[in-house]
């Protein structure tokens, strides 16, 4: 997702005025990156803290407008005031369309798991994953759909059909998985190996019967016919 952002640039170094502008709802900035010469700029509190709830939800790339020319850009770094959480200072990526870069895209679930109606714990591994492809590629956010996964079955990486991007992680990486809890009880069903099994236990014993069969025949000296009655003169 891209979002409009406006900055303004500044060149003072002096830390009074850089107070300043923090008591007047602005938070001092820099924009970097292919070769430039780093810009030092500003943007309005108010408008940055309406970017990060959207990116606490979504990817977000950047548009910086400095002087009506833009910039494409990533947000590389927020620092924070650790004891009164005021925003301090932004880094500002300039990148490319044409350059492949990393971003943290958020995962989604959705669907209601089977596993999970049956008893089944709901582990999601990865809320979010590092994605490495070109800026008109990111995707906001990755979907995934867990409406057929059941007991014990889990989705990895390499299950998403995203050809674009590529993870900065091995794609064996489990995303989430539907966990068996002991007290679960399960129905297994047989596979077709077992099923093949059993019918030629079945063919066995049914040998067997037949043996047996044929074994007390010869040991009574085979079928007993009936008795004729005799003949009336």
């Amino acid at each position: 997702m891209i979002v409009n952002l406006q900055a303004t640039p500044y060149d003072t170094e002096k830390k009074g005025e850089v107070k300043r502008m923090r008591r007047e709802g602005k938070i001092p900035a820099i924009l970097y990156g292919h070769k430039e010469k780093s810009k030092r700029i500003y943007i309005e509190q108010r408008e940055f803290k309406k970017v990060l709830e959207i990116l606490r939800e979504e990817a977000v790339t950047v548009k910086l407008e400095i002087n009506n020319k833009d910039y494409l850009c990533v947000i590389k770094a927020v620092q924070h005031n650790p004891v009164t959480e005021e925003l301090l200072h932004v880094d500002f990526q300039h990148i490319h369309k044409n350059e492949k870069i990393r971003a943290t895209v958020p995962i989604h679930l959705i669907g209601e798991p089977p596993g999970v109606k049956k008893g089944g714990i709901l582990d999601q591994h990865l809320h979010e994953v590092v994605v490495k492809c070109l800026p008109a590629d990111i995707p906001s956010h990755i979907d995934i759909d867990v409406s057929e996964l059941d007991l014990g079955h889990t989705i990895h990486l390499y299950d998403l059909d995203l050809p674009m991007i590529e993870f900065d992680v091995a794609t064996e990486t489990p995303v989430v998985s539907i966990l068996v809890p002991r007290a679960v009880v399960v129905e297994a069903k047989p596979t077709v190996e077992e099923e093949a099994v059993a019918e030629e236990e079945k063919k066995e014993e049914e040998v067997k019967e037949e043996e047996a069969k044929e074994k007390e025949k010869k040991s009574t000296g085979g079928e007993k016919k009936p008795e004729e009655r005799p003949k009336k003169g």
